[in-house]
């Protein structure tokens, strides 16, 4: 057996734990400096909802974990392939009530950090090597650009490297006891074996590949040294115990079962387009390391394993201590990681290692690089072995000055002091909190549906990238919803949503509007579903930009579907006829003078039709220009500068009041309401040089009245038709 790491006391222990997560700080200190700010990378969002998912299931009825509807609603997904990263969750559940999910899961990327360095530093002093280069071998391990990408990009089961060191460790522990003849105490380790297996499955289904490329040349070298065939046996029966133990967890406390019954087509994509590392990724750290399609192993690593292949000639010779052995079990992981196709100058040389690996998996396994770590683990273990070795009789001051200059160089060559981008969290809306807050039956029926549509998995996405994290403001208003991330997903689960679907493909603006196609979908939906809600996020399809009239406007125009009922910083949010609250009147605001319409407003969404341009400061105020062309017509209705306005009066005699001004020269100004013109009261006409009161006749019987202001043909402005700038419009009682 190789030598134990049981011979150092506990106060070398704590200190190497101290180091790394001093390490760690330094490596992660923008994340940590954004603690409850910002997430790492595009990904956050999923694990935070994951979580959110895991406490929701497992507190209400009726809800399975492995199958649910919660996202890319109304299908019911299958989350057999589906990463929740379900190990990390109890710690996640004592650190959010106390910090909120952000921090959490920040804390938490942390941790995984310090584990990644500590536990290397533990098992590298197992093997034999020296105290300051297993030092260093665990940093090297927390800062290698591609674990570093998991964690700059949130990948909670990616990070774990760990658990497999864990897993080499509990298997030595295994192996002692067999060979001192301690069969019941083996056993029990089996057991713990077995459950500490089981953990990793449910943290991510590839970890199992990636610790069979270290525990199975770990076990079969353990059971080799046995000699006695007793000890063989009793080695083996832990093994079968351990594997017992893993499968009936899996069976009865994992997606296993799911997985075994799931059904639905992937998208894997062709083995050509898995990006491997390239041969300059072994020279120095990518640019953008923290992009998938960039990966490195950097300079680090790569100048070690050569320093010790350099020196092993001239070290004495020991021949158990295992440096070889590791050195083997490093090329496998690093053959794997470079992936399909080896590129040298302009010769591309076709790998068969991965491209076995793509067709063994059905293609599920998409990411050449992740193998690594793998390599870097074992690497590590045979240049701390070596440089062990090779400098065992020389001065404690040049090992410290070799150390110290051997961690600055590591700390150089990934540039430690380097963040990549964070995502701030997305703007803490009060109306997700209020649709929280409507719980039981009927309210947990409802669907959120948020706009624009989008949806992905970690083969393909959807629509803007930007839309599929919306599936982050779930963990506040605990509904369904079509938009979000899974994993692995059947794709013709959200196919449909891409262009076949007038409603949703339109409302993701992927497909031109079909008013009449639309509105069927919507009112089969909104109570079939039901609906509860449509959630517009103006600052994903541009606030300033005819999408965003055109999107409100239709909405606006269906008051016995869905009504305007919050609008808060970008977002606009409907809720459906469906809804048993029901919808308050779309009344404008009343004042002394009568009710008016603040053209320009942030407030002004919820009476806008189509014809409008975007709101814009002039001189003080903000106003619109008419004269956008509306969203579907013939060519004579896209020239016409018809804007239109929806709202709710209460019956009486009325006098319409406009201010406005008119673009390039004077404009004769009409107005009708339900398609009837009114009767001007003063001269309806608008001036260039000024704003203008054009007062007109109404009555109403009460109730939706839609207005139409038509200020004639719009002019080319160059960059877009404008007719009428409206600032306000006052409707007054008129007098008896």
């Amino acid at each position: 057996m190789t030598r134990r790491n049981s011979a150092d006391p506990p106060a070398l222990i704590w200190l190497a734990l101290a180091f790394h997560a001093v390490f760690g700080f330094i490596l992660l200190h923008a994340i940590l400096f954004h603690i409850s700010t910002h997430g790492a990378g595009y990904d956050y969002f999923n694990y935070n909802w994951n979580f959110w998912w895991i406490r929701h299931a497992l507190t209400t009825s009726g809800l399975d974990i492995y199958e649910n509807n919660f996202v890319m609603f109304p299908a019911v997904t299958n989350y057999g392939y589906h990463v929740l990263a379900m190990g990390w969750y109890p710690l996640w559940a004592a650190l959010e009530p106390v910090f909120g999910t952000l921090s959490a899961v920040n804390l938490i990327i942390f941790l995984s950090c310090v584990l990644n360095g500590w536990m290397m530093f533990i098992w590298l002093r197992g093997e034999g090597v020296g105290v300051g280069l297993a030092l260093i071998g665990g940093a090297a391990l927390q800062a290698f650009p591609i674990t570093r990408y998991f964690y700059y990009n949130t990948h909670l089961n990616l990070m774990i490297w760990f658990w497999l060191i864990g897993l080499l460790l509990l298997w030595k522990r295994i192996a002692s006891r067999v060979e001192s003849n301690q069969t019941r105490s083996a056993l029990v380790w089996g057991v713990i074996f077995g459950v500490a297996l089981w953990g990793l499955v449910v943290m991510d289904l590839q970890m199992p590949i990636f610790a069979a490329f270290l525990l199975i040349p770990y076990g079969l070298r353990t059971a080799w040294r046995l000699r006695q065939r007793r000890m063989f046996i009793r080695l083996a029966v832990a093994a079968v115990l351990s594997q017992m133990v893993a499968l009936i967890l899996l069976w009865f406390a994992s997606p296993l079962r799911y997985i075994l019954r799931f059904e639905g087509g992937l998208a894997p994509g062709s083995v050509e387009e898995r990006p491997g590392i390239p041969l300059s990724g072994f020279v120095s750290m990518a640019n953008e390391w923290w992009s998938w399609s960039q990966p490195s192993v950097g300079a680090f690593f790569t100048a070690a394993v050569l320093l010790a292949l350099a020196l092993s000639p001239f070290r004495r010779v020991r021949t158990r201590d295992g440096r070889w052995f590791w050195f083997a079990v490093m090329l496998l992981p690093l053959l794997l990681a470079l992936g399909p196709t080896l590129t040298i100058g302009d010769a591309a040389i076709p790998l068969p290692f991965f491209r076995w690996l793509h067709a063994l998996t059905d293609g599920m396994f998409r990411m050449p690089w992740r193998f690594a770590p793998l390599a870097m683990i074992a690497g590590m273990a045979f240049v701390g072995l070596t440089l062990t070795a090779w400098r065992g009789s020389r001065r404690v001051t040049l090992r410290i000055v070799g150390g110290a200059a051997a961690l600055l160089a590591l700390g150089a060559s990934v540039r430690i002091f380097e963040s990549a981008p964070l995502t701030h969290q997305p703007h803490p809306y009060a109306f997700y909190d209020a649709i929280g807050a409507e719980r039981g039956e009927p309210y947990d029926r409802y669907v959120v549906i948020e706009v624009p549509t989008a949806a992905g998995t970690g083969e393909v996405l959807f629509g803007d990238p930007r839309a599929i994290q919306l599936q982050w403001y779930g963990i506040a208003h605990g509904k369904r919803m079509l938009n979000g991330f899974i994993s692995r997903a059947p794709i013709e689960n959200i196919w449909y949503i891409v262009a076949d679907d007038p409603m949703m493909a339109w409302l993701g603006q992927r497909r031109m509007l079909e008013p009449d196609a639309v509105e069927r979908q919507m009112r089969e939906r909104i109570f079939n579903y039901p609906i509860g809600y449509v959630v517009v996020h103006l600052d994903l399809i541009g606030a300033e930009s005819e999408t965003a009239v055109e999107v409100i406007g239709y909405l606006n125009s269906l008051p016995d579907l869905v009504c305007p009922l919050w609008i808060e910083g970008s977002a606009v949010v409907y809720r459906t006829a469906a809804h048993p609250d029901g919808c308050p009147p779309r009344t404008p605001t009343e004042t002394p003078e009568g009710y008016t319409v603040d053209i320009g407003a942030p407030d002004d969404w919820r009476f806008l039709g189509w014809g409008w341009h975007w709101r814009e400061p002039v001189g003080g105020i903000d106003w619109r220009w008419t004269g956008a062309p509306p969203a579907f017509g013939t060519e004579s209705d896209t020239q016409r500068s018809s804007a239109r306005l929806y709202l709710e009066l209460p019956p009486d005699d009325y006098t319409v009041t406009l201010n406005a001004q008119a673009f390039g020269s004077a404009r004769t100004v009409r107005v009708s309401a339900d398609e009837v013109e009114l009767t001007p009261i003063s001269v309806p006409t608008a001036h260039p040089d000024g704003l203008s009161a054009l007062s007109f006749a109404l009555t109403t019987p009460g109730g939706f009245v839609t207005l139409d202001i038509d200020g004639g043909a719009a002019d080319d402005a160059g960059t877009r038709p404008l007719a009428l700038a409206v600032e306000s419009i006052r409707i007054e009682r008129a007098a008896p």
